[in-house]
């Protein structure tokens, strides 16, 4: 959509899909028909990261009802998709070692009573208006983070798909032994993994093709049912391929209890006053928050109607959902960015949506359970696979050395950092590298957390000047200048020319306020000092005023 035709929308209050009860009758047919296409996509995904998660399936499936339909009941945003996601598998699994001692029922129980913790926590966040703060994160950091998450899901779900258990405990252990599970494959398994893998690739080479509309995860699994049929595999018997005789049968496939209500697990706050469920409340909410906050962001950014979320409200709607999942055996959700992106695409035009697919899911598997019985693990392993994939794509490294060698060299560290330890350590080491990139850069350490602005206004123009130093830390100080002056109607003039450093994290997200204020016919210009040095020719990369000889 062109931004002539966005400030149209825009300008035309008729043309806004109306919210709450007004807007389901003005809105159901399309709201349904994005609710049902986000279903079918969210099914397998919510049933594979479960299982991923080292949880039963259906906490990944309790976790797209709930925060479908008792999500979208108060929610701040108004097209995102809520459900369990890909970026917190690494933590729930993590929880569930850790706190089960040996025993993944003990462990999963206490994570729920973590999960409970952590949606207080929230709650609490989302009264304090702290939301924002997961904007100010550093950008490397969090794509470092995520490439190390989609690493370690490709590390654990490749041995699925292949009908190998691995031995190594470690991530780099998994990695190393991805050969060793390609030799030793189960040949049924990994011929129903390698066809599930087809149709993914196939999907993605496709362009411009009707068959797009089909969401490519629903036909991985009815391709996977009618393998398995084929391979008979509610039968347990074994398969010879030449000299050798592998074992297939139901334990290949999806297991889920017959009847939700048998599916309800409680949660065990037996270690409420440890450390190591304390470090699982903070990392679930942490990782939680940062992801929903950051999702709802990009999320309003495709809404064609340009509409803001109050990402305060959402992170509330977050906890109380994260709150009454722990409670009945489910996985703690994100406002997730793949299933959102699909709806918008879908046509989706209010929150109902979210309702829809939530109800659609919750249909579904109360009335044919049986269904989900035949799908095959290796399907769902390989649809995680390419989840993981799309997190940790080989471009982003390629796009952070455009950015600058300070992007990529912290981008490098979280990554790596997090493979060798856990998601706090190489969040925390990212960020402190990140801090000293800043002060090599000549950021003075009464900068960290204080901007200082001078805002002068006229009837034509609002000028906005930074005499210290814009990085992460402090980029709070100038987005609370910039909401306050977005309704103006004069220009917008952002004075950097003061400033000694200015990191990608700010230049980023000026960019995006660049593109909010012009798409509302405002004039929104950055200026720079001629004596600015940036890192790379990238518009983007960070930039730092050029030390004049004594």
């Amino acid at each position: 959509m062109s931004n002539a035709s966005v400030r149209a929308v825009s300008n035309k209050s008729t043309q806004i899909p109306k919210t709450g009860i007004a807007g389901l009758r003005e809105n159901w047919k399309s709201d349904i028909i994005s609710g049902l296409i986000v279903f079918m996509i969210a099914l397998p995904l919510s049933v594979g990261i479960a299982l991923a998660s080292g949880a039963p399936a259906t906490a990944g499936i309790f976790a797209a009802i709930v925060g479908g339909i008792l999500g979208s009941l108060f929610t701040g945003s108004y097209v995102t998709i809520n459900g369990p996601a890909a970026g917190l598998i690494v933590i729930v699994y993590g929880s569930i070692q850790t706190l089960g001692h040996g025993d993944p029922m003990v462990g999963f129980k206490a994570t729920l009573a973590a999960t409970i913790a952590a949606g207080t926590l929230q709650i609490g966040m989302g009264l304090c208006r702290l939301a924002s703060v997961g904007l100010s994160f550093p950008s490397a950091v969090i794509h470092g983070m995520l490439s190390a998450i989609g690493v370690i899901i490709m590390s654990k779900q490749i041995h699925v798909a292949l009908g190998v258990k691995p031995s190594a405990p470690s991530i780099l252990g998994l990695i190393g032994e991805i050969p060793h599970s390609v030799i030793h494959a189960n040949p049924v398994i990994a011929l129903i993994g390698g066809a599930s893998a087809f149709i993914l690739i196939f999907f993605a080479w496709m362009k411009n093709s009707p068959l797009k509309k089909i969401p490519a995860p629903l036909v991985v699994v009815l391709v996977g049912i009618g393998m398995g049929k084929f391979f008979d595999l509610e039968h347990e018997h074994t398969v010879g391929f030449f000299s050798a005789r592998f074992p297939v049968g139901h334990n290949c496939l999806l297991n889920i209890p017959d009847h939700l209500t048998n599916a309800l697990v409680f949660p065990d706050f037996s270690q409420f006053m440890t450390g190591p469920f304390f470090g699982m409340v903070i990392t679930i909410a942490l990782v939680a928050s940062l992801e929903s906050v950051l999702s709802t962001f990009a999320v309003d950014k495709l809404d064609p109607y340009r509409r803001s979320s109050d990402l305060n409200k959402d992170l509330i709607s977050k906890g109380i959902c994260n709150v009454v999942l722990g409670w009945i055996g489910g996985l703690p959700l994100i406002s997730e960015i793949v299933r959102s992106s699909a709806n918008v695409s879908s046509g989706a035009k209010t929150r109902w949506s979210n309702f829809f697919h939530g109800s659609l899911m919750l249909l579904v598997v109360v009335i044919f359970p049986h269904i989900l019985h035949k799908i095959p693990t290796a399907s769902l392993a390989v649809i995680l696979v390419f989840t993981g994939f799309n997190l940790a794509r080989p471009s982003q490294l390629v796009h952070a050395k455009e950015i600058g060698s300070d992007h990529l060299v912290v981008f490098v560290v979280t990554l790596l950092t997090t493979l060798m330890t856990d998601l706090l350590v190489g969040v925390g080491v990212g960020i402190v590298v990140e801090l000293v990139f800043n002060f090599l850069k000549r950021m003075r350490i009464f900068e960290i957390f204080k901007l200082k602005l001078e805002i002068t206004k006229t009837q034509k123009e609002v000028r906005i000047q930074v005499v210290s130093a814009a990085v992460f830390t402090n980029y709070l100080y100038l987005k609370k200048a910039l909401d306050a002056n977005m309704a103006t109607q004069g220009s917008i003039l952002l004075d950097l020319t003061q400033c000694p450093v200015v990191d990608h994290t700010v230049l980023e997200n000026l960019h995006h306020y660049k593109k909010e204020f012009e798409e509302k016919g405002v004039k929104f210009e950055i200026r720079f000092s001629k004596d600015h040095a940036q890192m790379t020719p990238h518009p983007l990369s960070a930039r730092m005023l050029k030390q004049k000889a004594s």
